[in-house]
């Protein structure tokens, strides 16, 4: 298998992006740029011992391009090829976040019940948490019933980063509210 990583800067935190054949497969919050190469590798060797691994900066313009749109609100949904790989139920939930609208919440609970999965709202959101594709899948709009925010790999702050661009209003507890004119 071959895989291709580099290092994105963007307006946030930097991203790892790995790709392979047959598209993107990972897209990992870093707290320090110089973690890229050592996760990259980590991440191959997890895939097993036939994967050669190229920093390859070129095979990301795509990425850099969608990515530089929706941080400048110019592009509110990514058209790339993904190869995401995870469970029959992480699948499923991945594939449901990647329907709700920019700009849109959904609840977990939702979420669970629109995969015909009443009842598994804490599942649901262990499956958004182990999102392999944060932002491009966006999980990020997912919130409690009552609104309030609740996990996001990349962190609380960068979960509430990414609504406000997306046209939200944060109360100060954390919990998204309706915005007001006046």
């Amino acid at each position: 298998m071959r895989l291709n990583y580099a290092l994105l800067l963007n307006i946030l935190d930097p991203l790892l992006a790995i790709s392979g054949e047959k598209g993107l497969l990972r897209l990992a919050f870093l707290t320090e740029a110089y973690e890229y190469k050592t996760l990259a590798h980590a991440y191959a060797r997890g895939l097993g011992d036939e994967v050669e691994l190229t920093e390859n900066a070129r095979a990301f313009a795509p990425l850099r391009a969608q990515l530089a749109e929706y941080f400048t609100g110019t592009r509110q949904r990514f058209d790339l090829p993904l190869d995401m790989r995870g469970s029959a139920f992480q699948l499923s939930v991945w594939r449901r976040l990647q329907t709700i609208p920019y700009g849109h919440l959904r609840s977990y609970k939702q979420i669970a019940e629109q995969i015909g999965q009443r009842g598994a709202a804490r599942a649901v959101g262990q499956a958004a948490g182990q999102n392999p594709l944060p932002i491009i899948v966006p999980c990020h709009r997912v919130v409690a019933a009552d609104g309030d925010l609740t996990g996001f790999a990349g962190g609380m702050f960068l979960k509430a980063q990414l609504l406000r661009l997306e046209g939200h209003t944060l109360g100060e507890n954390r919990r998204v509210v309706a915005p007001r004119l006046f």
